[in-house]
């Protein structure tokens, strides 16, 4: 008489890499189906400005593509108010700030940057690109760690997450190289982060 057994086979718990991978995807397709951006667009840039972040001088802000956060908005609102606004350039495994002018070229990622001289200093205010973010503010990007490292260089900075609401999730998998945000900006709310 054969006896029919199960086999139970437990797979190794995924490693924060692995879950990061399975939530980059989910979101970038979350977020490509988003809608009424130019409607959130404004209340982001609301949002930002009652959280009293226009009281500071200069700022590093990413120029938006594709399905990202809008930031044309932001940029000019801070340009009209004559802040220091710089933007991101690649330059190799690194991102440097470079003062937003007339002249832009374009990234290997499709990105906009500005051209000109990096600036050496410190901005104020970090305005992070995102896939996700959660309530402690570890945030998920693209997988790069440019702001990673853009933020191991300027400890001092404040770093904003910019984002649409149903970007804020429960829980973001965090590496030891993440860098949080200590603020997080939705179309819908303010968070200051906790832990």
């Amino acid at each position: 008489m054969s006896t029919n057994r199960l086999h139970f086979v437990q797979s190794a718990p995924l490693s924060a890499a692995e879950r990061k991978a399975s939530l980059r995807a989910q979101m970038k397709k979350r977020r490509g189906e988003n809608e009424n951006r130019d409607a959130k667009e404004a209340l982001l840039l609301d949002n930002f400005l009652r959280a009293g972040l226009a009281e500071k001088e200069r700022y590093f802000v990413y120029l938006s593509f594709s399905s990202e956060a809008p930031t044309d908005k932001l940029v000019a609102y801070l340009l009209g108010a004559n802040k220091q606004v710089y933007a991101p350039v690649t330059d190799g495994k690194e991102m440097r700030a470079v003062a937003l002018g007339e002249d832009f070229t374009l990234s290997p990622f499709g990105v906009r940057e500005p051209v000109g001289e990096p600036f050496e200093g410190t901005p104020d205010v970090v305005v992070l690109p995102l896939l996700a973010v959660d309530g402690r503010g570890v945030r998920l990007g693209y997988g790069g760690g440019y702001y990673d490292r853009f933020l191991e260089r300027h400890p001092e900075a404040l770093a904003v997450a910019y984002c649409f609401d149903f970007q804020i999730v429960r829980e973001v998998p965090e590496e030891e190289h993440d860098r949080r945000a200590a603020l997080i900006i939705s179309d819908k709310r303010i968070i200051r982060c906790r832990g």
